[in-house]
């Protein structure tokens, strides 16, 4: 598997919540915090230790940011994010995940 192939590596999903996919003439929609559940439930506990599962969504009613934060690591909004501000809303969530202990000095930066 890609993610425990990879051991000293860290991954960033982010991954919508309604995903359109083609089974050949069909669509459909499926959860993106489903898939993003099961493949939780598929790694390895040091796998998954080593990734951060984020759902993209409209929807941001308390309940559904509970059941995203269940099945995945936490929540995006699909509200547009200005390319100077990516990491100020991305790092927080990345250093909860990933406190910088685990990063020496790449995870403490201040500036982010």
């Amino acid at each position: 598997n890609f993610v425990e192939q990879r051991k000293n590596n860290f991954f960033l999903l982010i991954v919508d919540e309604n995903l359109d996919v083609r089974h050949g003439t069909n669509h459909e929609t499926i959860s993106g915090s489903t898939l993003v559940e099961n493949i939780r439930l598929r790694l390895t506990h040091e796998a998954e230790k080593r990734v951060l599962a984020l759902i993209r969504s409209v929807n941001d009613s308390a309940t559904d940011i509970a059941v995203f934060s269940l099945r995945a690591h936490g929540f995006l909004s699909k509200a547009p994010i200005k390319r100077d501000r990516v990491n100020k809303e991305l790092a927080p969530l990345w250093l909860k995940r990933f406190p910088s202990s685990e990063f020496g000095d790449l995870g403490g930066n201040s500036d982010t």
